[in-house]
């Protein structure tokens, strides 16, 4: 017997199934009966008009213009109904074209409840677990019965013939368990579909990449489930068959148990009686009724299979129904999304044009040289951080998830990229600030250098100085990370103005007239340095108005000090950063020019003088003075001195 073809697993199911079945048969049939009416109304208006055209009785023309007249109406009622079964017709093929109606009609034939199912699933499971005891209760009994003979006996034959039936019982039990089980997952999936369906209808699903992402893992896991039935199918038609031939060669057995009583009976009774015949009776009247018994449990388990391979049929077709909705859900869901995305597209365009112009024609009438490569760096920043924002507000729904998400990750890269986490939030400390600016000279951790670039993460700087020993670029390319704003001392040479005071020392000697070389150092330094202290008061004057304190007073200043060989004069003067060697070295060549035409200011310089007087003996005594290796020791008074 092959499997039933019904994949409605229960009686009033199929009762539904049946009645549409019908019901379309029927519509199928009175369609049919409607296109033969029409045609014979047709065919007789069509042969009446003739016959009352040529009629001359004009009471018979009467009579048979109101047949034709009746046969028209007639022909219009059934044309209209026509159409609107048409209509009808039209409207089920489109409701049955839908796979989400699909699986709405699907699910109203499934009226399997899950409480029914784990009800019947606990009552079996209590069954088997009697049967199953029942059976081990045999099974030590025959086991006994086994070890007191060593032939088999008839009790133990009983005992046998009990034991294999009870195994059938707790097999049938075992089926039905399992058929139950597949009864209890289709209900759960046909809960799991009537919910899915009326949140589909109740709240629709909006475009978005999140819906998108997981319609497309629902298409997959569906996809997946789908196989993973198509698997077990084999398996139960397997067992199918196997039980099915099982239950049709115990009915042949039965029937070939009948067919041996008849031909036994014949070769006994009741005036000639057999003891071996009368036997063999027995035997086999005691292998019938255990195989009598045994038949309720084969069809049980026959049922059982049939019952799991309709749960998995219509679990099959639910699935296939469900991948249906699924995918046309994730078609839909992507051209929605597709459509949606030229919107984020458009202002992406617009976002880039309007760089474009802001980059290479605003920012050019306001800005020039490095300020016009900062203002394109910071507008370059900018436009980049709202063209995240507008794909994040396009993009994703939930802004407060992302908010949370980024929340969580920016917590996660500020503990393992501390460093890098710390040059961006220098790179901000360094923009807002405002105190360094590209073409800034300035000196961080003893390294003295011109920003030439300030990016997102590190500082460029055109080394200076160096071992040059003047302020002269060296050719050196120095990358600082930006993280130094927050542990670094910085010395910024030109913030506020760019002037920056310097100083020459000048040692004279004691017998210089100092009066006189403070008198030539001032003019000296007022005529050289005339127009930068100029500059500088007009600048400082500016950094006052900024910072409201008064920077210094800039004129040439002259400081002394008494050092080991002369007089120091500290002649202080103030240039432009950029131009402070070429102003110390001009300030030097006018001091040596001054001083070679001022013979009595000289400059002091160490000096050795050795004073000595030599002894009358000679000899090395009187070099080396007397010998105190020997007692006395008395030293002698010394002969010279060293005066530095």
């Amino acid at each position: 017997m092959s499997p039933p073809d019904d994949p409605v697993p229960h009686p009033a199911a199929r009762r539904v199934f049946a009645g549409l079945v019908f019901l379309l048969a029927a519509l199928t049939a009175g369609a049919a009966r409607d296109d033969e009416r029409v045609a014979s109304l047709q065919d007789q208006i069509r042969t009446l008009e003739p016959i009352v055209a040529a009629a001359k009785n004009p009471a018979e023309k009467t009579r048979l213009d109101g047949r034709i007249q009746r046969l028209r109406e007639e022909l219009a009622i059934l044309q209209q109904r026509q159409a609107l079964e048409a209509r009808e017709r039209e409207l089920q093929d489109r409701r049955a074209a839908s796979p989400i109606d699909q699986l709405r009609e699907k699910l109203r034939g499934i009226d399997a409840t899950s409480d029914d199912a784990e009800a019947r699933l606990r009552a079996l499971t209590k069954q088997r677990q009697q049967a199953a005891a029942a059976r081990d209760a045999l099974a030590v009994e025959a086991a006994a019965e086994r070890g007191k003979a060593a032939t088999v006996t008839d009790a133990q034959a009983q005992l046998e013939e009990r034991l294999f039936t009870q195994n059938e019982e707790v097999r049938a039990l075992a089926l039905e368990l399992e058929a139950a089980d597949a009864e209890l997952d289709l209900a759960h999936d046909a809960d799991r579909l009537r919910e899915r369906v009326k949140a589909v209808d109740a709240t629709g699903a909006r475009a978005s990449l999140r819906t998108l992402f997981e319609t497309y893992s629902r298409l997959r896991e569906g996809q997946k489930a789908g196989d993973q039935l198509g698997a077990l199918m084999p398996g139960l038609d397997q067992n199918y068959q196997v039980s099915q031939s099982a239950l049709a060669l115990a009915q042949q057995k039965l029937a070939k148990f009948d067919e041996e009583f008849a031909v036994l009976q014949k070769q006994t009774g009741f005036l000639n009686r057999d003891a071996r015949i009368e036997r063999l009776l027995a035997e086999e009247r005691s292998q019938k009724n255990a195989l009598v018994e045994r038949m309720p449990f084969l069809a049980r388990q026959v049922d059982a299979i049939r019952r799991s391979q309709a749960a998995l049929r219509t679990r099959q077709e639910l699935a296939a129904l469900e991948l249906a909705f699924q995918a046309e859900q994730f078609q839909v869901l992507r051209s929605a999304y597709v459509q949606r995305l030229r919107w984020p597209v458009t202002a992406l365009a617009g976002l880039l044009a309007l760089y474009f112009v802001a980059t290479l024609g605003l920012l050019r009438l306001f800005y020039r040289n490095e300020s016009l490569l900062l203002a394109r760096r910071l507008v370059r920043y900018l436009f980049a951080l709202v063209a995240v924002g507008v794909v994040a507000g396009f993009l994703f729904d939930d802004l407060s998830m992302v908010a949370t998400t980024l929340g969580v990750a920016s917590a996660a890269l500020v503990i393992s990229l501390q460093d890098v986490c710390a040059s961006i939030f220098g790179w901000f400390v360094i923009m807002a600030g405002g105190k360094l600016r590209i073409g800034d000279r300035v000196e961080i951790d003893g390294v003295r250098g011109d920003v030439i670039d300030l990016q997102l993460l590190r500082t460029t700087l055109l080394e200076i100085n160096g071992w040059l020993g003047v302020d002269q670029p060296t050719g050196r390319v120095i990358v600082v990370s930006n993280n130094f704003i927050f542990k670094s001392k910085v010395f910024n040479f030109n913030h506020g103005h760019p002037f920056i005071w310097g100083k020459i020392d000048v040692t004279v000697t004691f017998a210089t007239p100092v009066a006189s070389a403070l008198a030539l150092f001032q003019r000296v330094l007022e005529e050289e340095t005339v127009d930068d202290f100029s500059a500088a008061r007009a600048a400082a004057a500016t950094m006052q108005r900024r910072y409201g304190v008064e920077d210094a007073d800039y004129r040439p200043k002259i400081y002394t000090h008494i050092a080991d060989s002369g007089v120091t004069l500290s002649l202080l003067y103030v240039a432009h950063y950029r131009n402070f060697s070429t102003t110390r070295n001009r300030i030097n060549r006018r001091l040596v020019a001054e001083l070679e035409s001022h013979k009595h200011i000289q400059l002091a310089y160490n000096t050795l003088q050795v004073l000595h007087n030599s002894s009358a003996n000679g000899g090395p005594a009187a070099v080396l003075g007397p010998d105190l290796t020997t007692p006395p020791f008395v030293a002698p008074r010394p002969t010279g001195a060293v005066i530095s």
